[in-house]
């Protein structure tokens, strides 16, 4: 007498092994075993979930997050990070119940935990979402959405900066953040690297001038910007 018990309002099948849950609102995104992620939505009125969008790729899931309400952040196995979206205006219902894969980076940290929020926050630019990562190894991490301009700009340095700075053991930037698991390999896309966007700040005087030039801009406003970026974390 006086317990109180959990009851089941509904259930959902069609996964291998559901591993992971975030929710958002009604919204729930499940993170599956070999089956990617999944798109569900609670309904209230009615004590019912609804199936809304797959990837029908096969990645083996360490963790899932939502970005926004139609982005979602997935790990998997291969130390890999991707970035779904989805298509909730497509004119068919094909397309509306596929999550289409717009980004994707090899991190080459083992990610099990995402948690919304930021390490140190201090005076940067507005991100549209902020995402703390915890690995296997120890190492933490941040995932920012940023403002398109603010993205471009990193992207530009990225650019340039894969010119100038060698990486260890002479392996290329583009090959060592290329998305690589046991089936596929692709370049990475809409993601920046924040570690070599801040090796700017390790140049000598001459190869940061190369860097302005580069971007039409003076080593100044870079240095700026790239501080503002830095006090995401």
């Amino acid at each position: 007498p006086g317990q109180l018990e959990l009851t089941q309002l509904c259930a959902h099948t069609g996964h291998i092994m559901a591993l992971y849950a975030q929710t958002r609102g009604n919204f729930i995104l499940v993170g599956d075993l070999i089956r990617s992620m999944a798109l569900l939505q609670f309904n209230n009125s009615t004590g019912t979930l609804t199936d809304l969008a797959h990837d029908y790729n096969a990645h083996w899931m360490t963790g899932v997050a939502f970005v926004a309400d139609d982005l979602f952040l997935g790990a998997e196995n291969a130390s890999n990070l991707f970035t779904c979206k989805r298509n909730a205006d497509a004119p068919n219902e094909e397309e509306r119940s596929r999550l289409e894969v717009v980004g994707e980076f090899h991190l080459g940290s083992f990610v099990n935990r995402f948690r919304e929020g930021s390490i140190a926050k201090l005076g940067a630019p507005e991100a549209t979402s902020t995402l703390v990562y915890g690995a296997v190894d120890g190492s933490l991490g941040l995932v920012a959405q940023l403002p398109p301009d603010v993205f471009a700009f990193a992207e530009k340095v990225q650019h340039e900066m894969t010119k100038k700075a060698k990486g260890v053991g002479g392996l290329s930037h583009e090959h060592w953040r290329a998305f690589a698991n046991e089936r596929r390999t692709a370049p990475a896309r809409a993601f920046v690297d924040g570690d070599i966007v801040e090796a700017f700040y390790e140049l000598p005087p001459d190869r940061m001038e190369e860097v302005a030039r580069a971007l039409q801009t003076s080593t100044e406003e870079i240095l700026k910007r790239i501080d503002d970026l830095t006090r995401l974390h």
